[in-house]
């Protein structure tokens, strides 16, 4: 949002995030609770409730009684007025998420893909965000997040590079914005992931993390004290472009990439690169088993093994670099294969048995399209949590709810 500093109602957006991030913490919890956290007074908190009672973002639940007086009403988060949608959006598919304000979905819708073509891409997107905000009783729609494979400059709304949609600086958040009456956010897989950790975990508040994402492509996350650290353009937690072992870039040998390098650690251990491999050597006509069927063998066995040891390599390389206190590793579906899972924190772990710092804490997850889906809503979500007074997108209006 623009910033309004000294203004009543920037003042009044504050109090609420307040409010609301308490409730979100350790609801449900009375009013005098809040004021004691807060440092509010307890008519500000009186009613800045009753406001947010009205606008359906907060319900009142079991009543407490004390040792005397009157018994105090619990604020909870309201589940169904306020929703944030949030989408993954891949080559072949745009796929739907609602959630309320305390995190749990509520509706979902899949719309398949035509083509890549950023102009398309949008009008489906804006197509299943409304077709799926037509399901609920819902009034308001607080915004929509997107999740998207590749570099995204978050700050500015750009994809940067994305091998997977096959786009180079498409201002994709503008585009979209201009569909939907609410804002928009846009953002990598990998940030996604981290978002819903950070927004829904309240032991990683204010934590160093190292967040990871396998699948078509590889990301990662840089969590500096609970918030995610983006770089310059979003250029932070170039993980996929990243070089362990092989040739130079620009020379003739070596797996070449989408970006234009060669032998990045996306040629070697996302599933984009090992397709790849596999038709280069003529075996991508054979399935790949299933995550949780048949184990892999043969030279498909080859692959995903040495996929682990590069990816467990880089993933601690990077981890020595920034020193987190824990590393999440979410994987896709498609990718994962326990000779993957085991082999990449094996490996991890190997590159510790010598050093002299800590090892972090290693810990994998699955990030299948609905939790994408729901850390790109997170993203939305965690604005309404929030006290910063200045929002990273200065042409947004904020987080206010915003009629169907």
């Amino acid at each position: 949002m623009k910033p309004r500093a000294g203004s009543k109602a920037l003042i009044r957006e504050i109090n609420e995030a307040l409010v609301l991030d308490v409730v979100r913490a350790h609801g449900p919890v009375a009013r005098a609770a809040i004021t004691t956290r807060t440092g509010l007074s307890a008519a500000t908190v009186t009613g800045i409730a009753a406001r947010l009672l009205s606008a359906g973002m907060l319900t009142e639940t079991d009543i407490v009684r004390g040792t005397g007086g009157r018994p105090a009403r619990l604020l909870e988060l309201g589940s169904s007025a306020v929703l944030a949608a949030g989408v993954r959006l891949s080559s072949s598919e745009v796929y739907v998420t609602l959630v309320n304000l305390r995190g749990d979905v509520v509706s979902s819708h899949r719309e398949d893909l035509s083509s890549t073509d950023p102009a398309t891409c949008a009008d489906a997107v804006a197509r299943a965000v409304r077709t799926a905000t037509g399901r609920t009783r819902s009034t308001s729609l607080i915004g929509v997040g997107v999740a998207v494979s590749g570099v995204v400059d978050h700050a500015n709304g750009v994809v940067r590079h994305s091998g997977a949609m096959g786009w180079e600086d498409v201002p994709f958040r503008a585009r979209l914005a201009a569909l939907l009456d609410c804002p928009v956010s846009l953002d990598s897989y990998v940030n996604c992931v981290a978002s819903g950790l950070l927004l829904f975990d309240g032991g990683l508040a204010g934590r160093d993390l190292l967040v990871f994402s396998v699948g078509m492509s590889l990301g990662a996350s840089v969590v500096v004290q609970g918030r995610i650290h983006r770089g310059f353009e979003g250029a932070a937690g170039g993980f996929a472009h990243s070089h362990i072992t092989g040739a130079i870039a620009g020379s003739d040998a070596g797996r070449p990439c989408h970006c234009g390098a060669v032998d990045c650690l996306e040629t070697w251990s996302s599933y984009w690169g090992i397709q790849r491999e596999r038709e280069r050597r003529g075996t991508a006509d054979r399935p790949l088993p299933d995550a949780d069927g048949d184990p892999l063998t043969g030279t498909d066995g080859e692959l995903f093994t040495e996929a682990a040891e590069r990816l467990g390599s880089a993933m601690a390389n990077a981890a020595k670099l920034l020193g987190p206190e824990r590393v999440f590793v979410a994987f896709a579906g498609e990718m994962g294969h326990a000779v993957l899972a085991s082999g990449t924190e094996r490996e991890f772990l190997r590159q510790y048995a010598q050093g002299n710092t800590p090892v972090p804490a290693f810990e994998q997850t699955r990030a299948d399209e609905t939790a994408l889906a729901r850390g790109a809503a997170y993203t939305i979500l965690a604005r309404v949590f929030t006290t910063d007074i200045l929002e990273e997108h200065a042409d947004e209006t904020g987080p206010k709810p915003a009629s169907r």
